[in-house]
């Protein structure tokens, strides 16, 4: 058979056909699959099977039978009792193999994005994606035009491209919810100066008008405002702390609202004006962010106008002079 050729081959006794130009690259892919899998088998079951043995020892210490302790244990479900111990195995193998510049970028990006899945499983998830994109590229290089298609250069580049696209759409997915959640914030950070300001001004302490707005404010605002009192708890200075919520949110407003906190603080200017001003000019901003949105909105009107719209304007006023034309025609 000529290279790059494609035939139906019906397997014998099966009754289904298989296309010749897709059994080299499946083959491959399972062999990349099975290699995987093996050395995740080899590194995982020994600290998966530290992890049942010491549960069963906890249950020991409590005073239960080993036998009844070992039922209890297996009594458990099967992800519980197997598939847990062997993923945060697979977890915790993950984040010590990742380098440390690479893991301080990653844990970055999860607190911008609010932090939804730990560092370990951020790499598995990633390290997935790009198994299953590069089986999908192995996969669709059958499909391609011939030569490209046969040939090992087609099936390396659908390989590489969509392994690389796996590898990199958790970051993306993680870009666009640390996206949204700022703007989710920049929405609600005047009202949250106005709620701080009308507090400090009615007696209470800082702290306490933040755990008022903690309280008050759905996520995200109230998450970070939550960790920022968790830090102070901890003995973190109060400086260190605002420092700490500006750079986890990566948002301009908050960086302005903590460096102003900071510098009335050293100062000692009061804090209740120090909050009016910055309530005062997050309300201007957000007026300017609305006048701007504005202004954007019949450039966006545009494009839907010229190609849903004005056909349908067309068809309605030309189609009856059209038919009379071609009925003349006719004529």
């Amino acid at each position: 058979m000529h290279d790059g050729q494609r035939e139906w081959d019906g397997v014998e006794g099966k009754g289904f056909p298989v296309h010749a130009g897709w059994v080299e690259p499946v083959l491959l892919w399972l062999v990349f699959m099975a290699a995987a899998l093996g050395t995740l088998a080899l590194l995982a079951p020994p600290e998966a099977e530290a992890i049942a043995r010491k549960r069963l020892r906890e249950l020991g210490r409590r005073g239960a039978p080993p036998d009844q302790a070992e039922a209890e244990e297996l009594a458990q479900p099967f992800s519980r009792r197997v598939l847990r111990p062997w993923w945060e195995a697979l977890v915790a193998a993950a984040e010590r193999w990742t380098p440390q510049g690479v893991a301080a970028r990653w844990e970055r990006l999860l607190q911008t994005a609010g932090r939804p899945l730990g560092l370990g499983a951020l790499v598995c998830l990633k390290a997935a994606g790009a198994a299953v994109g590069g089986g999908l590229g192995l996969l669709s290089a059958g499909w391609l035009p011939d030569p490209l298609g046969g040939s090992p250069a087609g099936r390396a580049a659908g390989l590489v491209l969509l392994g690389l696209l796996g590898w990199g759409l958790p970051d993306a997915v993680l870009r666009d919810r640390a996206a949204r959640r700022r703007r989710q914030m920049a929405r609600a950070l005047p009202d949250v100066m106005d709620l701080l300001s009308v507090s400090v001004e009615a007696g209470l302490g800082f702290d306490g008008a933040i755990q008022k707005v903690s309280e008050k404010f759905p996520a995200p605002v109230s998450t970070e405002f939550r960790q920022y009192l968790k830090e102070l708890r901890l003995g973190v200075e109060r400086e260190e702390a605002l420092r700490s919520l500006a750079d986890r949110c990566e948002l301009p407003e908050l960086r302005s609202f903590a460096a102003a906190v900071i510098q009335a603080d050293r100062l000692g200017v009061s804090l209740a004006r120090v909050l009016r001003v910055q309530a005062e000019q997050l309300r201007f901003q957000r007026k300017q962010r609305a006048e701007e949105q504005a202004m954007k909105t019949p450039i966006k009107m545009l494009l839907p106008l010229v190609l849903f719209i004005f056909p349908t304007l067309f068809i309605v006023l030309l189609g009856p002079a059209l038919i009379q034309i071609l009925a003349a025609f006719n004529d």
